[in-house]
């Protein structure tokens, strides 16, 4: 299921313009700007070696409006700017490619120096998105690859998941619509904005995916299941800073058009409701331009016939 919107959307000149389907993965780190620097820089030299030479476009800098092509500063200049964050109020990156928009890789950074403040809502963000992998090995290898990143930072929450990604951020209505029909028909899809939900998730979760991550912290605020008490194919693996929830060997969509459920996510967003981030009006664009559609997605799970996995 997951490959046939992929096959879609790459097919239609139209909609591989503005949307296509990657794996995202997010960590919001709501902690002191100086405290991501040393695992910026590692996470960096990581996804410099795994996306190669696919990496050909990046926009550097907090106040960058114009995407440029990589040359031989580029990568200093990337470093440069993580190193910043102890000087500068907001770091911000993208380094992608091989498309300028819509790519298949990307590395974003967004630091803010006032995350550190409890008294708000915004946190440090770093977010990989990767090509949809074959298959279940190469998501099991995805999986243990997302783990081993999420041990180096101090996120407090975070998920991996396939989602629906927009394309240029001049044309997040002409994406949203073709991602919001996909988005409330697979139930399974992540719809990241996450740039702009930084601002306003907190310590928050963004809900039931594939993956999730939670800080011993966030853990703690929760009733986490003992082992003969998760739905079958759900594991949740011990990790440095927390754990890492494992919804399914291999993510499920769901298809409402043909009566498929995504097995354990109703089970995942119900465990997860208590610290669930809820109504991000900075998906409305990315939904049909409906904020109707933004709860209705928020609460796909929660709301829906309590179809659950078996234990």
């Amino acid at each position: 299921m997951l490959n046939d919107v992929a096959r879609a959307l790459a097919s239609s000149d139209s909609s591989a313009e503005y949307a296509r389907l990657n794996v995202v993965f997010a960590l919001f780190c709501k902690c002191k700007s100086e405290d991501m620097i040393e695992p910026g820089l590692w996470l960096l030299d990581k996804w410099n070696s795994y996306a190669g030479k696919a990496l050909a476009w990046a926009l550097i800098g907090k106040n960058a409006s114009t995407i440029a092509k990589v040359n031989r500063s580029t990568m200093e200049r990337l470093q440069r700017e993580i190193r910043s964050t102890t000087e500068v109020g907001l770091t911000g990156f993208r380094y992608q490619g091989p498309e300028p928009y819509a790519p298949e890789y990307r590395m974003r950074w967004l630091v803010n120096r006032e995350a550190a403040n409890s008294a708000n809502t915004k946190t440090n963000l770093v977010e990989l998105m990767a090509p949809v992998p074959d298959d279940a090995q190469g998501w099991r290898s995805m999986a243990e690859t997302f783990r081993q990143i999420s041990e180096r930072f101090p996120y407090h929450t975070g998920y991996a998941a396939p989602g629906l990604v927009f394309g240029d951020d001049a044309a997040k209505v002409e994406a949203g619509a073709i991602i919001g029909p996909l988005a409330m028909r697979h139930k399974g899809f992540d719809v990241p904005n996450n740039a702009t939900t930084s601002y306003f998730v907190g310590k928050g979760s963004r809900g039931a995916r594939w993956l999730t991550f939670l800080s011993k912290e966030k853990a703690s605020e929760i009733r986490v299941p003992s082992a003969n008490e998760l739905p079958r194919g759900v594991m949740i693996v011990p990790t440095k800073n927390g754990m890492m929830i494992i919804a399914s060997d291999i993510p499920e969509v769901g298809d409402t058009n043909r009566g498929i459920e995504a097995t354990n996510l109703p089970w995942l967003a119900k465990l997860l409701e208590p610290i669930t981030f809820f109504g991000d009006r900075n998906l409305k664009m990315l939904l049909s331009d409906r904020l109707d559609f933004v709860e209705r997605w928020e609460r796909r799970f929660l709301d829906a016939p309590a179809g659950t996995g078996s234990p």
